[in-house]
């Protein structure tokens, strides 16, 4: 489906009570917390294109395991330090053999918390079309055994996603990272909650950051970080006001997605969903007749909006695409806006979970400062790493430009506490005094 078979039926979307946002946005108003492993397995299904044969449980596999190596162990025996080694604690020690045993927990990623952070990157890796390596070319002899067994148990998988990405930058960014960790199994599964952590933290940032400037395609918008060992001095502006001015657009990120559902056939589950810049882009795009019957669809919709909302009708609409998308944005912002109103406060509530859910591990409070973002230096390692991707080694102007690319800015005390920071690791080559000519490497 495309943009235009969602508008043509946009006259017949029903205006409903309740008020909902089902894509695009990675947390809800109420989370319990977020597995990133169950989630991780959800999305290395879509990667790997394989999923468990129906039936096949983490119990059934263990079985399975067993039954096959009775005929190829000496010793008995060691069956229950193989169980104690692999199986004990919710099989933790099998997930930590092989990114793919992680398929296991792909059923969890169901539950809601979960499902919609999933979603968003299984919707990144649909886009980019790239193939993933294979995997399990670290493992054991005996590891090997429980790997074969394992892929035994896979069938392909190849089912297709509803969601075009909102942010193609970090799309593209995400696969590449993802694609780069893969690489190396061991790593990955060292990091794994960290990397998935710090992507959904810097989509639903850039989100929030793009979510107004729907005009154009979405670019990765400046956001300043500090490294939580620096301090926030009052002078460092950028610094200051970056939380700030990130929570003012968080709070328009529920309106004008809970708007955008309606465009994009909330009650069809398969209908192809779309970011409302590319709708609009497309809107402009169309021939004059196309566009007039768009126009007359998006007034008659906002008219129904309004009054379903309870608000007063205008007098008059105008009749550019660009101006009609305003009222309508405008409009969703203004309902959730009002003070007093169960609007307002599930409004509040999900910028909330994005605060205390998506965002806890970026956020300090620093005196008069105030709540700054930090980046500590576990992440920044990550980030680094993930910059850096197959190359040896790159000049720390190019590593600052990566980290921009992915929504993470520094301002110039930062960038020098980082380099102090990388020399004290030993991971940097300086030829000079200037960050042109510093060099920085992978800790890989």
């Amino acid at each position: 489906m495309s943009v235009s078979d969602n508008l043509l039926v946009l006259d017949e979307q029903e205006i409903q009570n309740k008020n909902f946002v089902n894509h695009f946005l990675p947390f809800r108003s109420q989370s319990s917390g977020l597995d990133f492993e169950a989630i991780a397995g959800n999305i290395l299904t879509v990667a790997f294109q394989k999923r468990l044969e129906k039936g096949s449980t983490l119990e059934s596999f263990k079985s399975s395991v067993f039954e096959r190596l009775q005929y190829k162990l000496t010793d008995q025996e060691i069956r229950p330090l193989i169980e104690k080694m692999y199986f004990d604690d919710n099989a933790a020690g099998l997930f930590k053999v092989s990114p793919e045993f992680l398929v296991f927990k792909s059923a969890q990623a169901e539950a809601s918390t979960n499902k919609h952070v999933a979603q968003i990157f299984i919707g990144f890796i649909h886009d980019s079309g790239r193939t993933f390596p294979k995997l399990s070319n670290e493992v054991n002899f005996l590891e090997q055994e429980l790997v074969e067994i394992f892929q035994q148990r896979l069938a392909d998988c190849n089912e297709d996603t509803v969601e075009s990405p909102y942010l193609p930058f970090m799309a593209e960014l995400f696969t590449q990272d993802l694609s780069f960790l893969l690489e190396h199994p061991g790593y990955f599964l060292d990091n794994l909650r960290a990397f998935f952590s710090l992507y959904t933290f810097l989509y639903s940032s850039q989100l929030a950051l793009n979510i107004n400037g729907w005009k154009e395609k979405p670019v990765s918008k400046p956001l300043f970080f500090i490294l939580d060992a620096e301090k926030a001095s009052l002078e460092r502006n950028q610094v200051r006001e970056a939380f700030r001015h990130l929570r003012v657009k968080a709070f328009d990120l529920f309106p004008v997605l809970s708007m955008l559902e309606y465009l994009n056939q909330p009650k069809d589950k398969k209908a192809k969903k779309f970011p409302l810049w590319k709708i609009f882009l497309e809107i402009n795009g169309m021939d004059a007749l196309h566009i007039n019957n768009v126009n007359e669809s998006l007034i008659k919709f906002s008219e129904r909006y309004r009054e379903k909302r309870g608000f007063p009708s205008l007098e008059a609409y105008p009749q550019t695409t660009k101006e009609l998308l305003e009222i309508i944005s405008r409009t969703a912002k203004e309902v959730f806006g009002k003070k007093g109103t169960s609007q307002h406060t599930v409004n509040s509530k999900f910028v909330n979970a994005f605060e205390n859910e998506i965002a806890q591990h970026f956020i300090q409070v620093r005196g008069r400062s105030g709540r700054v973002l930090t980046i500590s230096q576990d992440y920044l390692l990550l980030l680094t790493n993930l910059a850096i991707g197959s190359r040896k080694q790159v000049q720390f102007q190019e590593l600052l430009q990566e980290f921009r690319k992915r929504g993470v800015w520094f301002d110039r005390q930062s960038e020098q506490a980082i380099i102090r920071f990388f020399e004290r690791i030993g991971n940097v080559e300086r030829m000079s005094d200037s960050g042109d000519a510093v060099y920085v490497r992978k800790t890989l």
